[in-house]
């Protein structure tokens, strides 16, 4: 079942699931945890940690380099965390031109590890939205903070897509219906289809991962739908090919030459229709 689209109206995406966190530890042993206020927007343990410095190593000695246009993520901590341990280079040092990607936190024990400031050099720009948090509402480890406390403590992100100051997402006692996390994630979707950026990466959780994939692959042999049905394990990350065959999306087409007897203006970018941009 091959199908053939202009390279311009395709994006690739690297779907990453958050590393391990405290809740998810206290979850596993007790689903009831995961209704703790002790867990309230749960920080990544040391383990959790160890995955996402694993995966930055992964990354590294990848033949190919991701060479990623954007990292957008989660607003929840443990999401900020992994993004930040799978793409920051090194430790931030005094005097540096860039904030910090994050501050140093101090250990609390049961809450968080200690961990030293991370640098934002070398990396690429970090864009927190909420359309991808987690299964909204009951669990506290799914509600965020104040967004002046990721503001603060998260220097390099940009969270201007976060509207209110307060979670207004979140309810206490009602659990988001399936359906509505279902909509929530083909939005999220489209809303990447029409970023300009054509190589993403995208640190999230794994409901979210799950009923959104859940939409897509139905047409596929059973091994693609597998592929892309499969629950995310933590620190995981899968690479999709994102498109719209609709034209709703696309970018300007570098590779593209117009042959014949037009010759490109120099400084110009082209559609591959050859209307200049």
């Amino acid at each position: 079942m091959l199908h053939v689209i202009p390279a311009r109206h395709t994006k690739v995406i690297h779907f990453i699931r958050h590393g391990q966190g405290f809740h998810n530890v206290a979850g596993q042993r007790d689903a009831a945890e995961y209704l703790s206020y002790d867990y309230e927007d749960a920080h990544l343990t040391e383990y959790g940690w160890t995955q996402a410095e694993a995966l930055n190593r992964h990354i590294g000695k990848l033949p190919q380099a991701l060479h990623l246009d954007v990292v957008v993520v989660s607003p929840l901590t443990r999401a900020i965390e992994t993004a930040v341990g799978a793409f920051s280079q090194r430790q931030w040092q005094q005097g540096e031109a860039k904030a910090p990607l994050m501050l140093a936190q101090t250990a609390e024990d049961g809450k968080r590890p200690a961990r030293p400031a991370m640098s934002a050099a070398a990396c690429p720009p970090f864009v927190c939205v909420e359309t991808c948090r987690e299964h909204l509402g009951r669990h506290p480890c799914d509600r965020r903070q104040p967004a002046s406390h990721y503001r603060k403590h998260y220097p390099a992100v940009d969270f201007s897509l976060i509207e209110t100051e307060e979670d207004v997402l979140w309810k206490r006692e009602e659990r988001e219906p399936k359906e509505h996390i279902t909509a929530r994630g083909l939005c999220f979707m489209q809303w990447l289809m029409q970023r300009p950026e054509a190589r993403i990466a995208v640190v999230t959780h794994s409901s979210f991962l799950y009923y959104m994939m859940s939409q897509f692959g139905h047409a596929g042999a059973p091994l693609v739908k597998g592929e892309l049905h499969r629950w995310y394990e933590n620190c995981e990350m899968r690479t999709v090919v994102l498109s719209d065959s609709g034209g709703g999306g696309g970018n300007l087409d570098d590779l593209w030459f117009p042959g014949g007897h037009q010759q490109p203006k120099q400084g110009v970018a082209y559609l591959s229709n050859g209307t200049a941009a």
